[in-house]
């Protein structure tokens, strides 16, 4: 946590005033249509297309601090590096998945999964899911944010802003946070758009060029082409992000849910672009250069006067606000319906809803836990933590959704796979801590490639699928003779 904090003055502090009675309003007069659980959990599957958008963009770009993070540590590389792959995959999700997503009955990802290989295959998958969306990443942002505005310490900072930022979602679902995240996503780019106004205006783009290290202007972040493929294959991500998921089996149709994925990309290529240069400007404008996280909210400190500063604080932790109550409903959800609703199928939808809110409380409990011994969002949340969950779901996720990708496995092979392509890639986190080489970087013929821990796993789940192919064709082989 941060050791400075921010000059909130009498304007600056109406305008957060403001924005937080207005979050805290939005999500609180969500009227839900029914009491079901899909109403809960998916608006009834009835989200118009600038809900779907609106709501989609601001939660996948809920990293937005951790942005300075990624400039600091490849300057315009991380347009490519961290832009680039999200991009391609998420158009794959487009063409591929995303009608088949909507047309199924199943909302989740680990009812598909059970729904194909059985009810040991959705337990396993809802535990990796669960891991995968406990919102620690968006937790320490929020909870950062909270730590300047008021200067509270680290512990109280993080519960608080959890707690505030949830609230409404035990009442509301998936509605309220379709309202918070229409108001985070136009507060995200109006108040980028007012920051990099100004930095245009006061200081020409060569001008911050020369001020940075020529190190930030490599196109590729000084990976090279084999660490630029590495970088590109931990994009497969977006293929079974359950807040992903989610949103488009929310969608009003299956068209529509494929058609706002395209808004979508444009409006992370507008953002990232607008993010990525601002970061740039920060770090030209301040000396010494402040821990990512913090990159953002001084730069408006320094460059911004009153009421406009709050704007663009309010833009920062909109956008975190809507990531963290989006991961904290599908981990929820998870955890009390997919988990503890499949270990107890008589549960009526009432008892799944309240499971389902003490799996908010669960999830919750758990990411200020980790954000607790976090050092490096990026390095030690994304490509390190989510990657061992990332790496054991990529090929049974695509294996249900893609026809072409076909495999007779019996359940057996299939959570095998899972399951020892999860363990070998803690195993290479828990490496990884002891090294000090979290990314699990290796320099070859001057060459650094990034094996993080999603490519071991997704290696490990390859082979294990691969042998649970070749034993089923051949007892199918077997079969026939007989």
């Amino acid at each position: 946590m941060p050791s400075e904090t921010l000059k909130i003055g009498y304007l600056d502090g109406a305008v957060i005033a403001l924005f937080v009675a207005a979050v805290l309003g939005l999500g609180f007069s969500a009227r839900l249509r029914d009491v079901s659980i899909l109403q809960y959990l998916a608006a009834g599957r009835s989200l118009s297309l600038p809900a779907f958008v609106a709501t989609l963009v601001s939660t996948w770009y809920g990293g937005v601090l951790a942005v300075g993070s990624s400039v600091e540590w490849k300057g315009v590389g991380g347009l490519l590096l961290f832009g680039m792959p999200y991009y391609v995959f998420a158009l794959v999700y487009a063409l591929a998945f995303a009608k088949r997503v909507r047309e199924a009955d199943q909302i989740s990802i680990p009812e598909r999964l059970a729904q194909r290989w059985g009810k040991a295959a959705g337990l396993v998958g809802a535990i990796l899911i669960f891991l995968l969306a406990v919102p620690a990443a968006h937790v320490l942002m929020l909870g950062t944010m909270v730590h300047l505005v008021t200067g509270w310490g680290t512990v109280l900072s993080l519960v608080v802003g959890t707690v505030v930022g949830t609230l409404f979602l035990y009442r509301g679902g998936l509605l309220a946070d379709v309202r918070v995240g229409l108001l985070a996503f136009l507060l995200m780019y109006i108040g980028f758009f007012v920051v990099l106004g100004w930095c245009l205006i006061h200081m020409p783009p060569a001008t911050m060029i020369r001020k940075l290290d020529p190190a930030l202007l490599h196109w590729d972040g000084n990976v090279g082409w084999v660490g630029l493929t590495s970088f590109f294959i931990l994009g497969a991500w977006t293929v079974v992000d359950p807040g992903f998921h989610q949103r488009v089996s929310s969608a009003r149709s299956p068209e529509l849910g494929k058609r706002g994925l395209f808004y979508c990309i444009g409006f992370w290529m507008l953002f990232d672009v607008m993010s990525v240069t601002t970061g740039l400007y920060a770090i030209a404008l301040l000396k010494p250069t402040p821990p990512g996280l913090e990159l953002f909210p001084l730069l408006g400190e320094k460059v911004l006067p009153p009421g406009l500063k709050a704007v663009f604080l309010c833009g920062l932790t909109g956008a975190v606000l809507s990531a963290m109550v989006g991961y904290t409903l599908v981990s929820g959800a998870t955890f009390g319906r997919e988990f503890l609703g499949r270990l107890n199928p008589s549960l009526d939808e009432q008892a799944i809803k309240l499971r389902t809110r003490i799996g908010f409380g669960v999830a919750c409990l758990l990411a200020v836990g980790i954000a607790l011994t976090v050092q490096n969002v990026v390095v030690d949340l994304w490509y390190a933590y989510s990657g061992a969950v990332v790496g054991a779901l990529i090929l049974p996720v695509t294996a249900i959704y893609v026809p072409r990708f076909k495999l007779t496995v019996s359940s057996k092979w299939a959570v095998a796979s899972m399951i020892t392509a999860f363990i070998t890639s803690f195993a290479c986190l828990i490496y990884g801590k002891r090294t000090d080489n979290p990314s699990l970087e290796v320099s070859y013929a001057g060459q650094t490639f990034t094996f993080g821990t999603l490519i071991p796993g997704l290696i490990v789940s390859a082979i294990v699928l691969s042998l649970g192919e070749l034993a089923s064709r051949r007892a199918t082989t077997y079969d026939k003779r007989n």
